[in-house]
């Protein structure tokens, strides 16, 4: 085989390899940012009827669209009751606690999580980047 078949081959191979090692860190990487929103909102909770749904609303969520492609969510079916009893208009506290509302100032642990840990995210995906491509 040629210098000219070994880069083809090498080449050819290389998303396969790339999509295989960064499906494995995004997921890594969304699971710490998941579990360090858990943490902040722990630490933003001051009533003792918070049930610690919020928190367990807390998770990851495999898109069907790439297998990189990992999502981090909160809120939701757990967190959803009625605006007012008896309204049947549906009310996701989860966006009260993070962007406040009429009765509760804002207490944002999603995005400020992900602010903080959006340049260790990036990181960690180049740095698998760059480990695929060196490891040829």
């Amino acid at each position: 085989m040629s210098d000219q078949d070994d880069l083809d081959a090498w080449l050819q191979s290389l998303p396969d390899k790339l999509e295989a090692h960064l499906s494995e860190v995004i997921r890594e990487q969304a699971e710490q940012l998941s579990q360090a929103q858990r943490r902040a909102l722990r630490s933003l909770e001051q009533s003792p009827d918070e049930t610690g749904h919020l928190e367990e609303s807390c998770t990851l969520i495999k898109s069907d669209g790439s297998p990189t492609e990992w999502l981090v969510v909160a809120g939701g079916d757990v967190t959803t009751g009625e605006v007012r009893g008896g309204s049947g208009v549906p009310y996701d506290y989860a966006l009260g606690f993070e962007f406040g509302n009429s009765h509760q100032p804002a207490r944002p642990f999603f995005y400020p999580t992900y602010r903080a840990r959006r340049d260790d995210i990036e990181q960690a995906i180049q740095e698998a980047i760059q480990e695929v491509i060196d490891d040829q």
